[in-house]
């Protein structure tokens, strides 16, 4: 019996060891992909005391040396397993899942999900089994590898064999949640993938000068609208000339008898100043005369409280991104949810690097105006992370872009003809919603359509340049057509572009400037060197012996005899 009515919950101590997680790898992959590179399993309670990762990418020959930059990014994300759907966000399911014991749903939930793999061609999720297989070869990563799943490629670009039927799919999983995770937060537009897509996400694209315009934007926050109060008056609605009343009274001959029977109207109009909308008629000409019968008033707390309004929505909007609606209330409340940040990927490091140039000329006689260019980058990267309760998945991936040129942007003061469209001071401060309207030409002018929309951008974002200007015998052709000057440029840009997933994810990117179009295009080695501090228990030492043993040598030798006192 205890002498205290308190409950112990804190966990045992225990004695922490260090595991070191060492990691080489050699791979290979081509630009516009989000590469997985390398991964570790954290078990639960495990922190990264420290970890050192270096990346060196090779890009393959190219005929030229390329104008425009390719940026080499490396991401350490750790994924916490409460961050997988099947857990709902709750601790209790998970510690449940973990213990294998029954959760809210009266069932067990699989702490590990294994052998399952999204069919883009029916958009279903499978279970993979040995008729899956049959007659595969499968001493290769190539086990999920039927038809459109394509899961050879996801632990191909890893390095990683396999030979079993039975493997779990938590480290594709954590690859898909990294991409859902950074696909919200950069558009609410982006789609997100199924998790158990073994497919090699898109890439974003880097820095192209035109992140400010957005495909829709909140215009009520903008204008921070103000509730008028006191517009509780009736007031009279006048027409231009019309009659009512029944068929007992004259028609006139532009009479209109459609509506219930027994009634009619007759527009002054004949006909034109009423609209059949089916469940109701509209007029034209018609109006409510508000210069008598009450007042409508405006205080200025009703202006302060559009801008407090205003303020809040702005940090609500940091929220975007969170599924859920409530938690996002609860934050907007100042109420914490701890659980929260283990629920999604934790961004534990991030560096970019540009991959530099080296050009060299052949050395015989006849060709020495001939020569090739390859191009390398080096990233180094420092992570940490404190015990982490879930456990999960350490994963680093790696994105190679090109930079996009849009050579043929609008140039906005050469199409400046009137002074009037040039930014004005007190007009411009003036405006309430202070948002410009982007037109298609603005990132290419020869679009098809230019005056389409394209998007919205903050008002005179135009002034903000940011262009590069290609000409001479590079100058684009209006038509595209193939240029062989133009070989050194690896041109990203899409014909008449649009504001859709394809301004932010690298789809279709073509091979041409590359002298193999064929094989990949870069070679990645990795290495990895992680220190990782938990509760794992490690068994001393081994030496090896003969048939003799060591201990039964010295033991001959000890006299384990007692006294026997009489």
């Amino acid at each position: 019996m205890r002498m205290t009515e308190q409950i112990p919950n804190q966990p045992i101590a225990v004695q922490k060891s260090v595991r070191n997680a060492k990691g080489r790898v050699l791979t290979s992959g081509d630009a516009g992909k989000i590469l997985p590179i390398k991964y570790e399993w954290l078990h639960r309670e495990d922190g990264i005391q420290s970890g050192k990762i270096r990346l060196n990418v090779e890009m393959m020959e190219t005929a030229e040396m390329l104008m425009n930059g390719v940026g080499v990014t490396v991401y350490a994300h750790f994924v916490p397993m409460l961050a997988f759907d099947r857990f709902n966000g709750s601790m209790d399911e998970l510690n449940a899942s973990f213990k294998k014991v029954n959760g809210a749903a009266g069932s067990v939930i699989p702490y590990f999900e294994r052998n399952k793999y999204y069919r883009s061609s029916t958009g279903a999720v499978e279970t993979f089994s040995d008729t899956n297989v049959a007659g595969l070869e499968q001493d290769t990563a190539n086990l999920f590898g039927i038809g459109d799943v394509a899961s050879d490629i996801f632990y191909q670009t890893m390095g990683i064999h396999t030979h079993t039927l039975l493997n779990n799919t938590t480290v594709v999983e954590a690859y898909n949640a990294v991409v859902n995770m950074r696909r919200k937060a950069r558009s609410k537009s982006l789609p997100t993938r199924n998790a158990w897509d073994y497919s090699l996400a898109e890439a974003f694209w880097i820095n192209n000068g035109m992140q400010n315009i957005v495909p829709d934007f909140d215009q009520k926050m903008i204008d921070g609208q103000v509730s008028l109060q006191g517009l509780t008056f009736e007031a009279p609605i006048r027409s231009t000339h019309a009659t009512y009343g029944s068929n007992s009274a004259a028609n006139s001959a532009a009479a209109n008898t459609a509506l219930t029977a027994g009634l009619f109207y007759s527009p002054g109009q004949a006909g034109a100043g009423v609209t059949d909308e089916g469940s109701e008629y509209k007029w034209n000409n018609v109006w409510a005369e508000l210069t008598s019968g009450g007042n409508a008033t405006m205080s200025l707390a009703d202006i302060d409280q559009a801008r407090k309004t205003v303020a809040f929505a702005e940090l609500r909007a940091s929220y975007d991104g969170i599924d859920d609606e409530h938690i996002i209330d609860l934050l907007m409340s100042g109420i914490r949810v701890p659980e929260e940040a283990l629920k999604q990927p934790i961004l534990i490091g991030r560096e970019r690097a540009m991959i530099g140039f080296n050009q060299r000329y052949a050395s015989d006689h006849g060709n020495m105006d001939h020569s090739v260019t390859n191009g390398f980058a080096t990233i180094d990267m420092s992570i940490r992370t404190p015990a982490m309760n879930t456990g999960g998945v350490l994963l680093i991936t790696a994105e190679i872009v090109p930079e996009q040129l849009w050579e043929r942007k609008k140039d906005y003061f050469l199409y400046t003809t009137d002074q009037d469209t040039l930014p004005n001071y007190l007009r411009d401060v003036l405006d309430p919603e202070k948002v410009s309207v982007v037109k298609n030409n603005h990132a290419d002018v020869n679009h098809a359509t230019p005056d389409g929309t394209f998007g919205y951008a903050p008002l005179n974002h135009e002034w903000q340049k940011d262009s590069v200007n290609v000409g001479g015998k590079y100058y684009r052709p209006a038509n595209d057509a193939f240029d062989e000057d133009r070989a050194k440029i690896w041109t990203a840009e899409s014909t008449n572009p649009t504001l859709n997933s394809d301004f932010y994810l690298c789809s279709g990117l073509h091979k041409k400037v590359f002298s193999d179009q064929v094989s990949d295009s870069f070679e990645i080695t990795a290495l990895t060197d992680i220190n990782i501090v938990g509760n794992t228990v490690f068994g001393a030492g081994l030496s090896e012996t003969d048939a003799t043993s060591d201990y039964d040598a010295i033991t001959a030798d000890v006299d384990s005899t007692r006294i026997v006192k009489s």
